[in-house]
């Protein structure tokens, strides 16, 4: 039996799916993570977790420590006792106990948590991640549909990304389930398209049939005025975490799928007709 954290999030559904197309034995878990209970009650005869739970959506740190930290802590407590065979957690690109910024640290520490756990783990760090329904791309064209004349481009749009769609990491945590050469490793997997941030945007923005200048602010202005206006949102479009990832390059080999997993990832500009439908202004007040 699999059992799925965040199985209704961005991932979640995409990877229920799939899992379900192939009659794999699945479930979710739709307890609250830091519910020692409840996870005792669902870890019953459970082999192996796909763990998505996570507050960065949220955009509070304190959240972030709650939900993805301390709630992991009480997964892997209760998996234990459950004897649990494996963990699979999807982690981000550049995940660093270390590191200066809050989200990337804590994802470090989650990393860490697991590694120690004497579990077998599987730690998958992914880059940004596109699709129907994301919060990168439609918040790009949505925010892009309010702000006319202008589109918004962070430090200039300079930072570097490879965007990965949503359904080639499910397929790559999907394979992860049958590689045994994958236990207890971390790999990073990102899009084959190496691209700087404008590109990213020229590209959504023509997709979505709209034309807009480019206006390029220090993020260090853009940072108090993302807070003001969407600081009080419950799920914010923009948030502290956004804005982290113009000033930490999220990149990994070019080949890092094509070498881990054997197939080649999706260009961007083949998979995001989504753009195109109708009511992007509403749509910013749709993202969950």
């Amino acid at each position: 039996m699999i059992l799925v954290t965040g199985a209704t999030g961005f991932i979640g559904r995409s990877l229920m799916t799939v899992l379900q197309n192939q009659e794999r034995p699945v479930k979710a878990y739709t307890g609250r993570i830091n519910d020692p209970l409840g996870l005792r009650a669902e870890l019953l005869d459970v082999e192996t977790i796909i763990h998505l739970a996570g507050a960065e959506g949220r955009g509070r740190i304190r959240l972030l420590r709650h939900v993805d930290l301390e709630g992991t802590e009480r997964l892997v407590e209760e998996s234990q006792r459950a004897k649990v065979k494996r963990i699979i957690y999807v982690s981000r690109l550049n995940a660093d106990r270390a590191s200066s910024y809050p989200l990337l640290r804590i994802k470090g520490k989650v990393e860490r948590l697991l590694e120690q756990s004497g579990m077998s783990y599987t730690i998958i760090r992914s880059a940004n991640l596109y699709g129907r329904d994301d919060h990168f791309l439609n918040v790009i064209t949505s925010l892009a549909a309010w702000t006319w004349p202008l589109v918004w481009l962070p430090g200039g749009g300079r930072g570097a990304m490879q965007p990965l769609w949503v359904e080639d990491l499910v397929h790559c945590l999907v394979a992860s389930l049958d590689n045994p050469e994958l236990i207890n490793q971390t790999v990073e997997v990102a899009g084959e398209e190496r691209q700087r941030y404008v590109e990213i945007v020229q590209l959504a923005l023509a997709i979505s049939g709209l034309r807009r200048i480019p206006f390029g602010p220090a993020i260090k202005l853009i940072r108090p005025l993302s807070a003001l206006l969407f600081g009080w949102w419950r799920r914010p479009p923009i948030t502290r975490f956004m804005m982290d990832r113009f000033t930490v390059p999220e990149v990994a080999p070019l080949d890092s799928v094509y070498r881990q997993f054997g197939f080649r990832p999706s260009r961007m500009n083949q998979r995001i007709s989504y753009l195109r439908a109708s009511g992007l202004r509403l749509r910013l007040f749709r993202l969950r």
